[in-house]
């Protein structure tokens, strides 16, 4: 189906801000940018910086990137368009929805004395976040500007975000699995009241 295309100035700028924020990135640090782009993660993931909370300013500011395309992308689907101020709506919501949910596992690192471990997994979500971020707006771009019809567009790109994050997540899994098969039964705990229950609580919120 062919549509008019999405005309609006805000987005533009908006997108036009995360494009010119990317190349910035890359210029900041080359190498951090083709690994996020590649699927070979092996190499930055296996290991963890000694920065904040383990964490690499760098890895949080493409984090950024990650929230705010994912927050366009929701709107588009909430809306079957783009709206400013629905996108602010979502962009606080998702922004606190993400803090809380590092803050959560950094405290249960704490409480049940597995720090590393924890700084470990939310290091690794991170990396594959800050892929889908770049990828994100990509599919923005083609919703936005495509000739096609962008509720469809929106919905496939949705279908292929969620597959990369079941890929990320299972592969995450995997690197841990001696931890995991060990421990069995709190990480099934920990997968449906910190992971799946919170993800499904964000999306009934936000749809």
């Amino acid at each position: 189906m062919i549509r008019d295309i999405i005309s609006n100035d805000s987005l533009t700028i908006i997108l036009l801000v995360s494009l010119l924020y990317v190349i910035i990135l890359k210029r900041i640090n080359p190498t951090i940018f083709d690994q996020n782009l590649s699927f070979k993660k092996k190499e930055l993931i296996n290991k963890i910086s000694n920065s904040l909370l383990g964490i690499k300013s760098i890895e949080i500011l493409y984090n950024f990137l990650f929230i705010s395309n994912l927050s366009i992308l929701l709107t588009f689907f909430k809306n079957k368009n783009f709206e400013l101020f629905v996108y602010y709506e979502l962009l606080g919501f998702v922004s606190i929805f993400f803090v809380v949910k590092i803050m959560l596992d950094f405290s249960i690192g704490r409480l049940f004395s597995i720090s590393e471990l924890m700084k470990n997994y939310i290091w690794k979500k991170l990396v594959y976040h800050n892929s889908l971020g770049i990828l994100l707006l990509l599919f923005n771009f083609l919703i936005a500007y495509s000739i096609f019809d962008g509720y469809y567009m929106t919905l496939i790109s949705i279908y292929i975000s969620l597959v990369f994050l079941l890929f990320s997540y299972c592969s995450i899994y995997f690197s841990m699995k001696k931890v995991i098969i060990k421990n069995w039964f709190y990480f099934i705990l920990y997968l449906c009241t910190l992971e799946i229950i919170p993800y499904y609580y964000l999306i009934s919120s936000i749809l």
